[in-house]
């Protein structure tokens, strides 16, 4: 009975999507506002058509969504690309990203007066969500300078917020009273997860292309293409590490062994992998909590006032420094405020930590601020990043 219900309500989300999606393309935003409407719409808060318990069961969606946005994004990074972009990308990346934690940190520390709370909100905030701006992207075939560049920033911002977080969270921990943690063990830990997605991820890739290219009929590379990114979900699931660093990993050796293999693995994707990009959008919207955004109204907008002045002054100044074109370092901020599955998976690392020290109300005020800036942040951030290209004269489609 309960299949049943989350059938329904998966195939109702689905067939009103249409609807607001289409509603949301008449009003010239991207589509992705439509889907995340109707799942704050059928969602626990308002028409209540399923439990959170429920909703937990489908979460597989966002592994997978995770996994398609972590191939997507490496398929598009060229080593020969990448070498002309040189240190500018790890400027930018440092800037955005450390300007973002700086900022935030020392404003939810002001307004909670509690330092380590603000070190577990700055990391927090280092992550962007590559999710919407892909699909903006997609949406409206984007393509140019600042599109490239952003998919190289995208790609390494991940990798950077992860390590700040692994250095942060055990940082805040011991202040707040904790001595079964240490930085150094954290930072061994994280090192380690990341060389493991890597090699895993290089290899699997370098197995993929390899065998990718006796298979010529598409229905035979749709079955290879989704039981391969099934397998590397499993693995991530499995091994406890990133996903979308998994992928990325794999996508990357792929497009720089054999750009049509990959060309073929990443449409065969493309032809399944609109659905499952709406029920994640869907599934942000169920988060949606009225109660939640009053009781923690002052942290939320401190944060994404802050994190949002982070990210877009980060990357212009960053933009600068490295000396890129005007276009570019003007209008990339606009395109890094997104945040979604990333900054929510760490924010309940966060709150387990904080839970395990006894600090309750503290570790359900992280999940709740997160949740709620996520929801809030997913309806004006494809917005932002649909504007930022806009302003750079990289939209082939227009509305």
């Amino acid at each position: 009975m309960i299949v049943t219900h989350i059938l329904a309500f998966m195939g109702l989300c689905m067939l009103f999507s249409l609807l607001t999606g289409r509603g949301a393309a008449y009003a010239k935003i991207p589509v992705i506002i439509g889907y995340i409407i109707t799942g704050a719409l059928f969602g626990p808060s308002l028409v209540g058509f399923v439990s959170q318990t429920e909703l937990d069961s489908i979460s597989f969606v966002n592994l997978i969504t995770l996994s398609l946005i972590g191939f997507n994004v490496g398929s598009e990074l060229r080593f020969h690309e990448l070498r002309k972009m040189g240190k500018s990308i790890i400027i930018i990346v440092c800037m955005e990203a450390g300007i973002a934690f700086l900022l935030t940190g020392i404003a939810t520390a002001i307004v909670l007066k509690s330092i380590p709370m603000g070190i577990i909100y700055g990391a927090l905030a280092c992550a962007t969500a590559p999710a919407g701006t892909i699909d903006v992207i997609r949406q409206y075939q984007a393509k140019g300078e600042l599109t490239s560049t952003l998919f190289a920033v995208m790609g390494l911002d991940d990798i950077f917020a992860l390590i700040l977080y692994s250095l942060a969270i055990p940082l805040a921990a011991i202040m707040l009273g904790s001595h079964e943690l240490s930085v150094s063990t954290a930072l061994l830990q994280a090192s380690w997860d990341i060389i493991l997605e890597i090699v895993l991820g290089a290899s699997i890739g370098y197995i993929l292309v390899n065998v990718g290219r006796y298979l010529h009929e598409q229905s035979l590379f749709l079955i290879f293409s989704l039981g391969s990114l099934f397998a590397m979900c499993s693995l991530a699931e499995v091994y406890g590490i990133s996903p979308i660093l998994l992928t990325m990993s794999a996508a990357i050796v792929m497009t720089n062994s054999n750009t049509i293999v990959t060309r073929k693995f990443t449409n065969a994707l493309t032809q399944w992998s609109p659905p499952v990009y709406l029920m994640f959008f869907v599934l942000i919207g169920t988060k949606l909590d009225f109660g939640m955004i009053k009781d923690y109204a002052g942290v939320i907008l401190i944060y994404i006032v802050f994190r949002s002045l982070g990210k877009y002054y980060g990357a212009r100044w960053g933009g600068n420094l490295a000396k890129v074109p005007d276009k570019v370092s003007k209008n990339l901020g606009f395109t890094l405020l997104s945040q979604a599955g990333v900054a929510i998976g760490l924010s309940l690392g966060a709150a387990k930590i904080l839970s395990n020290l006894g600090l309750m109300y503290q570790a359900k005020q992280v999940i709740s601020v997160m949740t709620a800036t996520t929801f809030l942040i997913m309806l004006i951030g494809p917005v932002l990043v649909k504007y930022g290209l806009s302003r750079a004269n990289e939209l082939k489609v227009k509305d």
